[in-house]
């Protein structure tokens, strides 16, 4: 019997026992799985053989739930990223002070970001994305749009200052999920050519406080 197809890429490990699943955790598991080889292998050199090996079944098992490598990248894409979003959730509760408030809801969309799988995802997303720009899109809309909607509502809320125009808070809203995505990513692309070592909350602190406050360390007087 040819037991090569029970082998892993270096020859060391059979492949895991395959487990009879409902559909729908076998879907999950199959995502699970793509995650885990797109981001070993990366997207271009892995293949559906890949997956199915990493997960313990055939390829026309992947085909029964995936039309194509393509498909279960932006399936993935919106798994991990809509799940992760639910509706009117960004906003704090209310009571805090307007300060508070902003802090809090920077804190959610750096977190949210920090949910497993988040950050590879977009990974995987952006560097595919002239390739497959359906999957850009769903982080647009997902992480970006969701973002920037919700940080609009809070800067509304209680604007009392004549020295901040309606214009430059739209541009706020639209820019500062950029720079805390930007942020979230590039720390993780480089992190092992880093040779300074900073956790998630303390880089997360940093971008909340530079955001907030500015490099100057100047804090808008609040609300009394």
């Amino acid at each position: 019997m040819d037991t090569s197809a029970d082998q892993g890429q270096d020859g060391l490990g059979a492949r895991p026992q395959r487990q009879r699943l409902p559909p729908e955790q076998r879907k999950e598991a199959i995502l699970d799985a793509a995650l885990s080889v797109f981001g070993d292998l990366g997207y271009n050199q892995a293949t559906l053989n890949d997956v199915a090996d990493r997960l313990g079944v055939t390829k026309g098992c992947l085909y029964h739930y995936f039309e194509s490598k393509e498909n279960l990248l932006i399936e993935l894409i919106r798994d991990r990223m809509g799940g992760a979003v639910e509706a009117d959730d960004d906003l704090p509760e209310p009571g805090g002070t307007r300060e508070e408030l902003l802090r809090g809801l920077l804190q959610r969309i750096w977190q949210r970001l920090h949910q497993p799988g988040q950050v590879e995802v977009a990974i995987l997303a952006t560097t595919e994305l002239p390739k497959v720009p359906e999957g850009g899109r769903l982080v647009f809309d997902e992480v970006v749009c969701r973002s920037r909607q919700s940080l609009r509502r809070l800067l509304e809320q209680g604007h009392r200052c004549d020295d901040i125009t309606d214009e430059e808070i739209e541009r706020a809203a639209r820019v500062i999920p950029l720079m805390i995505m930007g942020v979230a990513l590039g720390s993780r692309v480089f992190r092992s050519m880093d040779p300074v070592q900073l956790s998630v909350d303390q880089v997360g602190n940093t971008v909340i406080n530079v955001l907030m406050y500015g490099l100057l360390g100047t804090c808008p007087r609040d609300e009394e």
